[in-house]
């Protein structure tokens, strides 16, 4: 719904003070290019016909068109940005791993300089090895881009090392919000407990207490 890929059966979404369902069409234009998107599934979001240039420059060029030579600048400056090499701008998506995907997918969501990214789960298809090294660039670039983030993601550790605030959810409705710190050191909600409760031990001997306090709360 936020990617107005859904709309909304009730309550609103508001950008900026507005309702996005009674955007007009200026207001809606400006509203998609201020909002983007990196997808779970590197593999997938990205078209396997075109050059990674031309994905990472196509929202730019649709939105703002411009010379080939500031297009190329900024081309360059988005591969640098996210870690690439200027020449692989020339490459096709199956010549890069998972994780330099991901770059490719973060370089295209900020080719418009958006106010917001809808992240969904951008680690969880990656390898261990890479989710560090994507996390630790999303930060930075949120540093440097002044971007926030919309982050969904399962992973407890993810959440709680990318995020300032976070809200949990349960059955489709919002249980309980919090700054990041105050939510893993004090949750109050039941279905929050059980989660940090079955999020990965700080020793194997505690996996059968966990697992059966998640139980306990899904039977309720």
């Amino acid at each position: 719904m936020v990617l107005q890929v859904e709309t909304p059966t009730a309550g609103t979404i508001r950008f900026h003070g507005k309702d996005t369902n009674q955007f007009s069409g200026s207001d809606r234009k400006e509203y998609r290019a201020s909002v983007q998107a990196v997808f779970q599934d590197p593999w997938s979001s990205l078209n396997p016909r075109m050059r990674v240039g031309s994905i990472i420059m196509e929202p730019l060029l649709t939105n703002q068109p411009m010379g080939k030579h500031e297009a190329q600048e900024q081309l360059e400056t988005l591969l640098r940005d996210v870690g690439l090499r200027q020449a692989q701008g020339d490459y096709y998506p199956h010549e890069f791993s998972g994780g330099q995907r991901q770059r490719i997918a973060i370089a295209r969501a900020l080719s418009l300089r958006p106010k917001l990214i809808v992240l969904d789960e951008p680690v969880s298809a990656l390898d261990v090895s890479i989710r560090a090294q994507i996390m630790n660039l999303l930060r930075d670039l949120q540093n440097q881009y002044g971007v926030s983030y919309l982050l969904i993601a399962h992973n407890l550790a993810t959440v709680r090392y990318m995020s300032h605030q976070v809200g949990v959810m349960y059955l489709g409705r919002m249980v309980e919000e919090a700054p990041v710190r105050e939510l893993f050191t004090n949750p109050s909600h039941p279905y929050t407990k059980a989660l940090i409760a079955a999020s990965l031990p700080s020793h194997r001997t505690l996996n059968v207490k966990r697992s059966s306090y998640l139980e306990k709360f899904h039977r309720r």
